[in-house]
């Protein structure tokens, strides 16, 4: 299939394709004219690709997920480097809950001492 057939059956775009093969995501065959040639297989991976980046992972993140898909696995998530990848991001994830819970008391420290002021001066 070509590329316009990829990205219809994957849910994606052109673009996302291309990008996709610039990373070394997708790495099609080139028939005797110069254009792509896709398989089923790539319509798996585009579709995991896109997947794991509204997980908000990197492009590079997703490479063992990819890897895990052409070693013939039926889940990309089922290999080793897979696994840690997701413990990877699951950390990343706490980490920035744990930023954003600080910055949440920082907020509403000031906030409240903001409140009693103003409540303070209109009292006095």
């Amino acid at each position: 299939m070509h590329i316009k057939d990829l990205a219809e059956r994957a849910g994606v775009t052109v673009r996302a394709v291309r990008y996709y093969e610039s990373r070394g995501l997708v790495t099609p065959r080139r028939e005797s004219n110069g254009y792509r040639a896709y398989d089923d297989a790539d319509v798996g991976v585009v579709r995991e690709v896109r997947a794991l980046l509204s997980l908000g992972m990197t492009a590079e993140e997703t490479r063992p997920f990819v890897e895990c898909l052409r070693a013939g696995n039926d889940r990309a998530d089922v290999c080793p480097a897979s696994l840690s990848a997701y413990r990877r991001r699951i950390a990343d994830v706490d980490a920035r809950i744990a930023e954003l819970t600080a910055l949440r008391g920082q907020l509403t420290a000031l906030l409240l001492e903001a409140e009693g002021y103003r409540t303070t001066k209109e009292t006095a």
